[in-house]
């Protein structure tokens, strides 16, 4: 068997897996990736309890990072799966939960559960990382019981409009004057990798939740995750706050029908 072309999809899988693992120490040092203040936690207790419903369930939490919407489904007494493709990731939730999820190392796109295991599954900023996303909703929609939700946290993290482009370099200014601590990325890395994203030139929620409804996803309507980044906002320095609103973010509620087949 040949070795695979340097920029195909396991190759950029690999990439994407050291690049973020390389970023798991400091992950939780930026705002908009660790729940920084109570009141941000219970946005998100608002937000999960209003797209689940207050009945634990077992729920999937795709891409979980550090563990942080770990932290949020636990303390709703959710019984969680935790499932993220860095080890270095999955160290770091481990620390902070410790037997209170299962944590499990896996790929998104190719899980190994079987069908119907889960009564719900949330991801936060995963989506516009895939390389395959069609294979990934059909691999969610899969593994979801029928009449099971599906919760999506993303944005679009390439496009900014005129005004989000501005409110971006004033607060980036505003970071520097007041010489603040910036969490270094590989920028180089970062750029190489996005731009073979599938979703490179930026991903929209009509895009989604096109693709959604093509993996059989019904009901889909928009979760109110703007009371999060408010509550992040409020918690951030100014320079980040202002940071904060300079990309489009938002959240979709989607749901197996009841009658799916368990398989498809």
């Amino acid at each position: 068997m040949s070795a695979p072309a340097p920029h195909d999809n396991f190759t950029l899988k690999e990439e994407i897996r050291a690049y973020w693992s390389a970023r798991a120490e400091s992950f939780d040092l930026s705002f908009g990736h660790a729940i920084k203040s109570d009141r941000e936690l219970k946005a998100f207790q608002r937000l999960i309890g209003d797209s689940f419903g207050l009945e634990p369930l077992d729920v999937l939490d795709l891409a979980c990072g550090t563990g942080e919407i770990t932290r949020a489904l636990l303390s709703l007494k959710h019984r969680v799966t935790a499932l993220d493709f860095s080890e270095a990731m999955l160290e770091r939730a481990r620390a902070k939960h410790g037997k209170a999820a299962r944590f499990r190392l896996g790929d998104a796109e190719h899980l190994l559960d079987e069908d119907a295991s889960y009564d719900a599954a949330i991801t936060r900023h995963l989506v516009w990382t895939l390389t395959d996303p069609e294979a990934a909703l059909g691999e969610w929609f899969r593994v979801l019981r029928p009449g099971g939700r599906l919760l999506v946290i993303d944005g679009d993290w390439v496009n900014r409009t005129r005004w989000q482009a501005l409110v971006n370099r004033f607060g980036t200014w505003l970071r520097e004057k007041r010489g603040a601590a910036v969490h270094q990325i590989d920028a180089d890395t970062h750029a190489s990798i996005t731009k073979r994203f599938y979703f490179k030139d930026g991903l929209s929620r009509r895009q989604l939740e096109t693709m959604l409804t093509a993996a059989g996803f019904t009901d889909i309507v928009p979760a109110d995750y703007i009371q999060v980044v408010r509550e992040q906002q409020r918690a951030a320095p100014l320079h980040d706050a202002i940071r904060l609103a300079s990309s489009t973010r938002f959240a979709l509620l989607a749901r197996k029908p009841a009658d799916a087949a368990v398989s498809r």
